[in-house]
């Protein structure tokens, strides 16, 4: 990886409960009106991806511009019996880190990046 900086390096998992963006919401809203933080590991199961592709599709980040979403060297795999998407990014210059790094955050303001049923994890 000799055209990427090593230490733009960044590692992020996502998990995808499952069940339908209906069903995480009307869970929220009932955590919400008793008041309890919402855990929905308590309630719903991880999907299982059949591959890589697939558990892309599925979790997608939209509001990122594709200018900005392919900016990064990125490598995806799957973990824990296929429960877990693995997202390794590199990038080739500091200043497309800072460039992502924003689009990720506007992204963020617009009502986050992610399906609402995915469970994201980042790693130090």
């Amino acid at each position: 990886m000799s055209d990427v900086l090593n230490e733009t390096y960044k590692k992020y998992g996502y998990r995808m409960f499952n069940c339908s963006k209906t069903e995480m919401h009307e869970y929220i809203n009932e955590c919400y009106f008793s008041k309890k933080l919402p855990n929905p590991s308590e309630k719903f199961d991880y999907i299982t991806f059949s591959n890589v592709s697939d558990a892309i599709k599925k979790i997608d980040s939209f509001f990122i511009p594709a200018q900005h979403g392919n900016l990064p060297k990125v490598q995806w795999s799957l973990y824990e019996n296929n429960q877990l998407l693995l997202k390794e990014i590199w990038f080739h210059s500091a200043e497309d880190q800072k460039f992502y790094q924003c689009a990720v955050e506007r992204a963020n303001a617009l009502d986050n990046h992610l399906d609402v049923r995915v469970e994201p994890i980042i790693y130090d």
